[in-house]
């Protein structure tokens, strides 16, 4: 089960006030720093969701996990991917 997130209407509140709609922390919520929840092909699927959902809705920017940063594992094991969907949120 996916969990829809009104993101036109984010977007619209953005709009109204002069400032880009950005996601900034990802959606998957708090997963403990070795758990690779947010690593893993589930993970993995709701933050593309969640980045083709924002895109879709004229965000400007999308955080794709919480757990894509320096000090986390997958900053180190999972470059590609990061590179890969970076890339779609760049380009659009």
């Amino acid at each position: 089960m996916r969990i829809e997130h009104d993101n036109d209407s984010v977007t619209e509140f953005a709009r109204r006030r002069g400032v880009p709609a950005v996601l900034g922390e990802g959606v998957v919520g708090y997963t403990p720093l070795l758990t690779r929840f947010e690593e893993d092909a589930v993970g993995k699927d709701i933050a593309e969701f969640v980045v083709d959902r924002c895109l879709a809705a004229g965000f400007h920017g999308v955080v794709l996990t919480s757990n894509a940063a320096p000090h986390h594992p997958m900053w180190h094991t999972d470059g590609d991917w990061m590179r890969r969907v970076n890339s779609r949120i760049t380009a659009a």
